[in-house]
């Protein structure tokens, strides 16, 4: 049986958030098969693992974000040495104060390039490790559950929205326009243009450059591509384009997320 590796973390306790940095160093298994009390948010920041849950495995590696239910059992296999991760252990009282539910944290993780993007800004806070770093990850933890209770109202939206949303993830490093929205929809631009940010959260223009952003995480971890190229194949006119962008949804630079 393998020995689980050796961990080191930074953490942080709330009275309704445990949230910490952890590094893996060496492969192997992690506690066997185990559960968590609360409901557990993940995001990879470098490395790579194997995650097996009653029915399904899942490789993951850096950049891919993963929700655990309370009380789901899992067992965690880390293949990349290091692997480094946050993770955020919610508290039940964290979902009665934001008026949140389990279903709804994992719509917004599936659905919406902000989660990541909230999580690496707590990352940044994190890592500041000050007296203000508390409230800081409280009031990232209260955007995102504001962003997912937007979120909420795609779990039954019209058929319309379900097509543009396949079009626009399709087509995430394309130039991608209303009239084509409409087209693929069979709805008026003017629908579209009225209820977009009902279903999206923001603008058509700020959701291609959120995905564009969301997929460039993936590509600098796992592709080794240069921020050139990076920002080439996510459609941006050149790299500083894509690094104001980065920065912005981010609170990184591509370098500083690429080091992490």
């Amino acid at each position: 049986m393998n020995k689980p590796p050796l961990v080191k973390e930074i953490t942080r306790i709330t009275d309704s958030l445990n949230i910490r940095i952890s590094d893996r160093f060496g492969a192997g298994n992690d506690s066997g098969k185990h559960e968590h009390e609360h409901a557990n948010l993940v995001f990879i920041l470098n490395g790579g693992c194997t995650e097996k849950r009653q029915h399904f495995t899942y490789e993951r590696e850096a950049a891919d974000i993963a929700f655990l239910h309370a009380g789901e059992a899992h067992e965690t296999t880390f293949t990349e040495i290091p692997t480094r991760y946050i993770s955020l252990d919610i508290k039940p009282n964290a979902f009665a104060e934001n008026n949140l539910t389990e279903g709804d944290i994992l719509n917004t993780i599936k659905k919406c390039p902000d989660a990541k993007f909230l999580v690496l800004k707590m990352y940044r806070e994190l890592l500041y490790n000050d007296d203000l770093t508390i409230d800081s990850v409280k009031m990232l933890f209260s955007e995102f559950a504001s962003l997912s209770l937007v979120m909420t109202v795609k779990k039954s939206p019209p058929i319309w929205v379900n097509i543009v949303y396949q079009l626009l993830n399709d087509k995430w490093n394309e130039t991608v326009t209303l009239k084509e929205l409409s087209q693929a929809a069979g709805v008026n631009p003017i629908t579209i243009s009225k209820h977009f940010p009902t279903y999206f959260a923001c603008t058509l223009g700020s959701y291609l450059r959120k995905l564009r952003i969301e997929r460039s995480l993936s590509l600098i971890k796992n592709e080794g591509t240069s921020l050139t190229q990076t920002a080439y194949a996510c459609n941006f006119s050149d790299q500083s384009h894509f690094i104001r962008n980065f920065r912005i949804y981010t609170s990184l630079s591509p370098k500083q997320y690429e080091k992490l």
